[in-house]
């Protein structure tokens, strides 16, 4: 009988421990589930898929800090809506703010099959959970088209954060670990801005002239004038002062001079209407 006794308590204690481990595995599996899929300019991608909720955050936002609790919470409500829920730090990302065009933290966003819609609304979790539960998102106007996260020209302005932010790490790196003074960061950054243009600018015209070449057009031939003479009015002008001095002399030796007729007079006025034109 003790054996027996012995062998029942030892397979009572063997159960107890199977179910206290099973319920430690359980607990760690839901707490896994309440944390928020982190999401970064490496994997963001994955947002495309499916439907989600994303915030934008930074450590340092006190209104950050204030939502975490809330998004934590909500992110444990995931599995039962059916839904992903990311978090994103600007921080650590700059090309995902640029992308985003993320103005103010904390920002939301709900994502559904690759339209993107930013939520504003109440921050609680009866609000966030109802904006998914009740479908309220479709009432929400979905981004323009040139500010989709997944365009090209939106990636080019993610790109263009990052260059910002290195340029900053760089700066701060001259400033806090070399000891160089600001001045002569300025200066630095001024030299490096005008060697980059004309590095650009070099490579800009080389483009060109390989890809699209001036076209040679050749001058036009020099058009030669010719003077081409016209009809001889020295005689109109010479038959004139004949005619005055022929008259002038008849009247001075006191002889009449003729008198034109009508057809040359007729003949002069054509002559002269022709010189003036």
């Amino acid at each position: 009988m003790g054996i027996k006794n012995l062998k029942k308590s030892s397979a009572c204690c063997t159960c107890f421990v199977l179910v206290m481990l099973t319920c430690c595995a359980t607990s760690q599996s839901s707490q896994k589930e309440k944390n928020p899929s982190v999401v970064t300019d490496s994997n963001w991608t994955m947002v495309l898929d499916g439907e989600w909720m994303v915030e934008f955050m930074a450590p340092w936002c006190p209104a950050c800090r204030a939502f975490k609790e809330t998004w934590k919470e909500f992110a444990g409500w995931g599995h039962d809506l059916d839904i992903s829920v990311g978090v994103v730090d600007v921080t650590e990302n700059p090309g995902l703010s640029g992308r985003f065009l993320i103005a103010s933290l904390p920002t939301v966003f709900h994502i559904k099959d690759g339209v993107f819609r930013q939520y504003i609304g109440g921050r609680k979790t009866t609000d966030l959970i109802s904006v998914i539960d009740e479908k309220k998102w479709e009432k929400i106007e979905p981004v323009a088209w040139y500010r989709d996260p997944n365009s090209v020209q939106m990636g080019a302005v993610g790109l263009c954060f990052k260059a910002a932010m290195a340029i900053r790490g760089f700066y701060s790196m001259l400033v806090d670990t070399y000891g160089i003074p600001e001045w002569a960061c300025y200066l630095i950054f001024a030299v490096l801005t005008i060697i980059t243009g004309l590095l650009l600018g070099l490579l800009i015209v080389i483009f060109c002239d390989n890809f699209f070449p001036a076209k040679y057009i050749p001058l036009p031939a020099e058009s030669k004038s010719y003077n081409i003479p016209g009809p001889d009015d020295t005689d109109l002008i010479d038959d004139t002062e004949e005619a005055e001095e022929d008259s002038k002399n008849g009247s001075g030796k006191g002889e009449s001079s003729p008198k034109a007729t009508p057809e040359e007079v007729e003949g002069v006025r054509k002559r002269l209407v022709n010189k003036d034109s």
